[in-house]
C-alpha cells in the first residue's frame, strides 16, 4: 500500500488505517491496495475485490455521499447514463473521512486524452434529463469544498494566518456574489466539478466520474471548468469553442462569466491546500495559485497530471 508521496508520514498512517478499517467492516480485502490519486480525496484500487475505495475527508459527509451514490446508481441503471457506478457496498463513516466503494475501470496506457467535445456531450445529456432524481439533492453552495478545507482542523495549512483570513473573507465575498447572479440556464442536477480530468474510458466510450459534489444548482457551474482550463491551463480558445459548439451555449457571453471564472480559481486551491503541508509539489502549486489569485495575475498555472501525487 505505501506510495512515494505518503510513505512514513502521518498522512500515510491515517490513510492506511482508515482504509483497512473500512474494508474490514465491509468484508473487503485491502491487501495490495494501490493509490491511484490523492488530492482532496484519496482514491485506491483494491485488487482483491477489483473495486475502488474513495476516502473523502470530513466527519459529516456520509449522508451526502450516500445520496450521491443513490443518484449515480439511478443515472446508470434507469437512464443508461455513462457514469462511474457505485459498488454494492455500504459506505463507512469514520471520524476523519467517509469511505465509499465504486466499480473499477482500468485505464489504457498511455492514458486517455478526452476532448472538450467529449465532456460537453456528457454534460448536455446530464442537464437534459427529464426525470427528477430519486433522492433530494442538497442545493449547490459556492466554494463549499474550499470552505470545508479551510475549517477542517485536521488540515495543517501552509498559509500564514493573515493569508488564511484573507482567503476566508474572499470566499464569503465570492460566495455572496455568485449567489446573486442572474443565471440563464435554470437549475437542475449538476455534477459540481465537471472538468475533462474526471472522464474515464469505459467499454463504450467516456464515463463521467468523481461525483462528490453532485448538487441541485445552476447549470453554468458545470460549464465554467472548461473556460477555466482554456485560460489557466493553456487549453486555449479552441478548447472552449469546441465545448460551446457541442453543448450549444457560449458561457463567455454571459454577464456573470468573470465571477464564475474567479470562483473556479478559488476552487482550485482546495486540493493543494489539503496536501500542501505534506507534499512539496502541492505546496508549490498552492503558492503559485494563491499568489496569482491575490495579485490578480491571469497567467497560466501548472497543471497536475492525471493521477499524479508525487512530491
Amino acid at each position: 500500500m505505501p506510495h512515494p508521496d505518503l510513505t512514513a508520514t502521518p498522512a500515510a498512517v491515517d490513510l492506511t488505517e482508515t482504509l483497512r478499517g473500512a474494508c474490514a467492516l465491509r468484508g473487503v480485502s485491502a491487501d495490495g491496495a494501490r493509490l491511484l490519486h490523492h488530492s482532496s480525496n484519496a482514491v485506491f484500487h483494491l485488487p482483491g475485490a477489483d473495486i475502488v475505495a474513495r476516502l473523502t475527508p470530513g466527519d459529516d459527509v456520509g449522508d451526502r455521499l450516500r445520496t450521491t451514490q443513490a443518484i449515480t446508481r439511478w443515472l446508470v441503471t434507469e437512464h443508461q447514463f455513462p457514469a462511474t457506478r457505485p459498488a454494492d457496498i455500504e459506505p463507512v463513516e469514520t471520524k476523519t473521512a467517509t469511505v465509499t466503494f465504486w466499480q473499477y475501470y482500468p485505464q489504457p496506457d498511455p492514458a486517455p486524452n478526452p476532448t472538450a467535445t467529449d465532456l460537453a456531450r456528457l454534460l448536455r445529456r446530464l442537464h437534459h434529463l427529464d426525470q427528477a432524481p430519486p433522492a433530494t439533492l442538497e442545493a449547490w453552495v459556492p466554494l463549499e469544498s474550499l470552505d470545508t478545507a479551510l475549517h477542517d482542523t485536521t488540515v495543517k495549512t501552509p498559509l500564514t494566518s493573515e493569508e488564511r483570513r484573507w482567503l476566508l473573507d474572499e470566499v464569503k465575498r465570492v460566495r455572496d456574489e455568485c449567489l446573486s447572479l442572474d443565471y440563464q440556464l435554470n437549475r437542475g442536477l449538476i455534477h459540481g466539478d465537471a472538468w475533462a480530468g474526471n472522464l474515464l474510458r469505459g467499454a463504450d466510450g467516456y464515463l463521467l466520474g468523481d461525483w462528490d459534489w453532485l448538487a441541485w444548482g445552476p447549470r453554468e457551474i458545470d460549464l465554467i471548468p472548461t473556460w477555466h482550463a482554456a485560460t489557466r491551463y493553456g487549453r486555449g480558445a479552441s478548447w472552449s469553442a469546441a465545448f460551446a459548439a457541442e453543448y450549444g451555449y457560449d458561457l463567455s457571453r454571459w454577464p456573470g462569466f468573470a465571477s464564475l471564472l474567479h470562483m473556479r480559481d478559488l476552487v482550485q486551491l482546495t486540493g493543494p491546500l489539503r496536501r500542501g503541508a505534506t507534499s512539496n509539489r502541492h505546496h508549490r502549486v498552492l503558492r503559485q495559485r494563491f499568489d496569482a489569485i491575490r495579485a490578480g495575475d491571469p497567467t497560466s498555472w501548472t497543471a497536475f497530471q492525471p493521477g499524479a501525487s508525487t512530491t
